[in-house]
């Protein structure tokens, strides 16, 4: 089979990073197509409709410093963009701590002993670490070096081993680097380093990106649902095309070149001609997908990147606010995380209600993933545990799913994934972006700006063609 001269750029996955990478492609003025699995754009990034309300996969805002996204994003979304500020809390020990961390609260709120043993570990651990380093670095040596060990094992052990179904010491050092922000007193000097390095307004680096929140915060009516749907309405506004429920299940190719796509529809399977393809799914099963298959070396590196799943259970309920913070971190419950989308002035019906969605950490072989009845049940039995909502509040409760919520940065993912990589960058018409598609746990504005490079290296390529 070869390729038609009028064969489309196939975009796999409509989350914010293929969003963003057909708009760029179809600027360019490429004939350019976007499949998409569910009824709606967005991905992790979007929501579910119901009953005219947004149930959120998860608290999402928006928020950059890099100046081109920030304005793409503006132009798209107008005044429907909201100014927004955010609070985090983690539920512990009887209190609610802010996160990041602060120092205030550990004096504070902690007992005296604790403190004083905290205190001391802390400055050990972080004098010791400009002295010597591990052999080998991973999660638990970084944030022992970072908290020091009392408030290690109070706060993030537990909770990651909870979360992510292994221990810390089980996870590259990326993880913590990346998604875990320092003692609030040692933010405030990155803080000023950065400035004084000029680096406020600066453009984001997409590999290996550190994640802090930077530059105003923003968020709609109805969530980034609305951003999500925004860069959709640009996209085809520039001539792309969305084709929703419609999933990619085999990747053919002729030598190193992708020349179609079977997609399956509630309708049917039909084979589609591409001149190129950008992925934004699971970078591993996009690997699997491939028709001669890859490398016993890429497929067993395939088989050696996973995923956390995440079972939410949105809840509807007769009360203009529940939690204290837009969303609070919980150890001892069924669910690890509940966002309360009145905090983030989500539009809601009936008026004086709020949404809340708790969020189950789980793999897709767990009772949580398999049984609805049971994810509900849990979830509505810890918010009354925890005081939080009487049974008499609510007024339905919801379960939706991701199989591909979180990367997992287990130890040594990095060759793995690496392998991964360079079998797509081997292919002459193929690049992956996103967080899936390329194993990296990032925001939203950085998934955008992923799906803008992505997009200029794929058209580069094809421009290249002999």
């Amino acid at each position: 089979m070869s390729r038609g001269v009028a064969a489309p750029i196939a975009i796999l996955g409509g989350g914010c990073a293929g969003l963003a990478a057909g708009i760029r492609i179809a600027t360019k003025g490429r004939q350019v197509v976007l499949f998409e699995r569910d009824d709606h754009v967005g991905g992790l990034a979007g929501g579910v409709r119901i009953g005219g309300n947004t149930y959120e996969y998860g608290p999402h805002i928006f928020h950059t410093t890099d100046p081109d996204i920030l304005a793409d994003i503006k132009a798209l979304v107008g005044p429907d963009l909201l100014p927004y500020e955010r609070t985090i809390k983690i539920r512990f020990l009887g209190n609610y701590f802010g996160f990041p961390l602060s120092t205030r609260d550990v004096l504070v709120k902690l007992p005296i002993p604790t403190v004083i043993r905290a205190g001391s570990s802390f400055l050990w651990h972080f004098t010791k670490g400009f002295v010597a380093r591990p052999a080998e670095e991973n999660s638990e040596t970084l944030l022992t070096r970072y908290y020091g060990r009392v408030l290690y094992e109070l706060f993030f052990k537990s909770y990651i081993t909870h979360v992510w179904g292994i221990p810390p010491a089980g996870f590259s050092p990326a993880f913590a680097r990346e998604r875990i922000p320092r003692l609030s007193l040692l933010s405030v000097v990155d803080k000023l380093w950065r400035a004084a390095a000029g680096r406020i307004g600066h453009r984001i680096h997409t590999e290996g990106h550190v994640e802090k929140v930077e530059g105003n915060l923003y968020t709609t009516r109805r969530g980034f649902s609305l951003i999500a749907d925004r860069m959709a309405d640009g996209f085809r506004s520039r001539g792309g095309e969305v084709r929703l429920n419609s999933w990619v299940t085999r990747i053919h190719r002729e030598g190193n070149t992708v020349v179609a796509l079977d997609v399956r529809s509630p309708r049917d399977t039909l084979r589609v001609a591409c001149c190129g393809v950008l992925s934004t799914l699971p970078i591993n099963d996009v690997a699997r997908m491939m028709t001669p298959a890859f490398s016993p070396d890429v497929l067993g590196a395939a088989n050696a990147l996973r995923f956390r799943a995440v079972v939410f259970v949105g809840v509807l309920v007769r009360r203009l606010k529940v939690l204290p913070s837009s969303f609070v971190y919980f150890r001892e419950h069924s669910f690890n995380r509940i966002s309360d989308l009145s905090q983030f002035g989500f539009d809601i019906h009936p008026p004086g209600c709020t949404i809340l969605v708790a969020e189950i950490s789980c793999s897709t072989d767990d009772d949580y993933w398999r049984d609805e009845a049971l994810a509900k049940r849990a979830v509505l039995e810890d918010l009354a545990r925890e005081a939080l909502v009487r049974s008499d509040e609510v007024v339905e409760a919801h379960v939706f799913r991701s199989a591909h919520a979180y990367p997992v940065y287990t130890l040594h993912y990095e060759k793995h994934r690496q392998t991964l990589l360079d079998a797509i960058e081997e292919t002459t018409n193929m690049e992956t972006a996103g967080r899936q598609g390329r194993f990296s746990y990032v925001n939203t504005h950085v998934a955008m700006k992923m799906g803008y490079e992505a997009a200029d290296r794929l058209v580069a390529k094809l421009e290249n063609e002999p």
